[in-house]
């Protein structure tokens, strides 16, 4: 089996003979908007990738007759250039009106160009962090809970119990980054209010591999799986929570088919069950709330109700939806590992969709992933904007 079938499947390649040419994706594609044309569109990107696999993996006779000419060196460079400029947001998935999952073909077709040496080599390092210190951004795993140290009204414990129902599942960004770490801050608060039976990992928790993925190297995520889960069984939980969408995402197609009865859910989820259950009671936020949808958790893992539902309960509260919602909503720009291909190009595209939420008029801008609020509040000090920026779980943390 040659490469690109490896890498590839059936329908997959099916796919790459359904595109018809609308142009839908390239009015969908913020990176692309934002590119100023130093990026091909969807559909430009996908024809050359049919013409690099038909060309070289199509039955011979008939690429020689009939096939699209090889593509060049420089071509494949450029191809594999633009496809790891993207956040893999899937706005073109849902833009497409023939539904080809152009996510998974990117996915796809970033292994492809692994395969090929064709890849940002900054992707190098983030394989490297993780293999040495399980994390992405290369911090000493044991500083994982390092967060806790710095909370007032922390237990003793740490929050770190050798057995639990829920396992709260932090994941890197939150982890690590200061920028994010008010929010695990939050959230344990809040399960604690709920008088919930859980705990953290702290430094045995490890990467759930979506970097990787992302990166292309799927194959190098398998022993953070088994690790994972390992640490699942010791505990003895029947439910793991993330506040993070990539983490939940990934626990959600990786990591569900090796242990189906294990329960997954985002933050999101969870909380809204604390409320429902009366666990939880929300107070007047006295705001006026606009909401976005993480691209993994709406568009991706399905999931765009349980976060309203949270808003709609605040008492005397004002929901106002941005012009860009739900299966339409804008990306961040921090996803799919852009910021570490194209800096510049997250950045831009965080201030352009932080602007369309400022224009809804609200106090505050609420959203439910670590990365999403990061990227936010850098694009609001680029901006000089006032909104202001929560995530949903520092939101209910603040009104309980």
């Amino acid at each position: 089996m040659c490469a690109a079938r490896a890498n590839f499947t059936l329908s997959q390649l099916a796919a790459l003979d359904a595109c018809t040419q609308c142009g839908e994706c390239m009015k969908s594609c913020q990176a692309y908007a934002e590119s100023e044309g130093g990026l091909a569109p969807p559909m430009v990107r996908l024809q050359d990738l049919k013409r690099l696999l038909k060309s070289e993996h199509g039955i011979p006779v008939l690429s020689r007759l009939l096939g699209p000419p090889r593509l060049a060196d420089q071509e494949v460079a450029n191809l594999s250039s633009d496809i790891f400029r993207c956040t893999l947001c899937a706005r073109c998935v849902a833009a497409c009106p023939v539904r080809i999952d152009l996510r998974a073909l990117w996915l796809s077709a970033r292994e492809e160009m692994i395969g090929r040496g064709h890849f940002p080599g900054k992707l190098s390092q983030v394989s490297a962090a993780i293999a040495e210190q399980h994390n992405v951004v290369n911090y000493p795993n044991e500083e994982r809970a390092l967060w806790v140290d710095y909370m007032a009204d922390a237990p003793d414990d740490a929050y770190q119990r050798p057995r639990a129902e829920v396992i709260y599942f932090v994941g890197c960004i939150a982890s690590f980054s200061p920028a994010a770490q008010s929010i695990p801050e939050a959230f344990v608060q809040v399960l604690t209010k709920a008088g919930v039976d859980f705990t953290i990992l702290g430094d045995r928790e490890y990467c759930c591999g979506f970097p990787l993925i992302a990166a292309g190297k799927r194959d190098e995520v398998e022993a953070l799986k088994q690790h994972n889960l390992e640490m699942v069984r010791q505990v003895g939980a029947t439910t793991v929570v993330f506040t993070c969408p990539s983490c939940y995402l990934t626990w959600k197609t990786e990591y569900q088919s090796l242990a189906p009865d294990l329960k997954l859910m985002h933050s999101a989820q969870f909380i809204l069950g604390l409320i429902k259950e009366g666990r939880l009671q929300l107070k007047n936020a006295g705001l006026k709330l606009t909401y976005h949808d993480p691209c993994d958790l709406g568009r991706n893992a399905g999931e765009f109700e349980a976060p309203r539902g949270i808003l709609r309960d605040i008492p005397d509260g004002e929901l106002v939806e941005a012009g860009a919602s739900r299966e339409q909503s804008l990306c961040c720009g921090g996803g799919g590992d852009l910021e570490i291909s194209d800096p510049s190009l997250a950045t831009n595209m965080a201030s352009r969709s932080l602007g369309a939420f400022e224009a809804t008029g609200a106090d505050v801008l609420v959203t439910a992933c670590q990365q999403c609020k990061r990227m936010f509040q850098s694009a609001k000090e680029k901006r000089g904007a006032r909104i202001g920026i929560l995530d949903l779980a520092e939101l209910v943390q603040r009104i309980t």
